[in-house]
């Protein structure tokens, strides 16, 4: 008989999307309420800065910024 080890991580883990103000600075309050969204909506986790979204336009110290914000939140 094999055992198997269940799966780290189960359910859905959609994409943050990255928010921005009209003068393409981040929008942070914006993000949080995104992320408020979709934690109410019933996903089982967030991903943050994924390889398709906008993390390649961001400065180092922005993509800190901006996970640091939605992790403290």
């Amino acid at each position: 008989m094999t055992t198997s080890t269940p799966a780290r991580y189960q359910g859905v883990f959609p994409v943050v999307p990255t928010t921005f103000q009209e003068n393409g600075e981040l929008d942070l309050a914006s993000q949080k309420r995104c992320g408020d969204f979709m934690i109410d909506a019933g996903f089982n986790g967030l991903c943050i800065l994924a390889n398709f979204s906008e993390q390649f336009l961001l400065s180092d110290d922005e993509r800190e910024l901006l996970i640091r914000t939605i992790l403290e939140h």
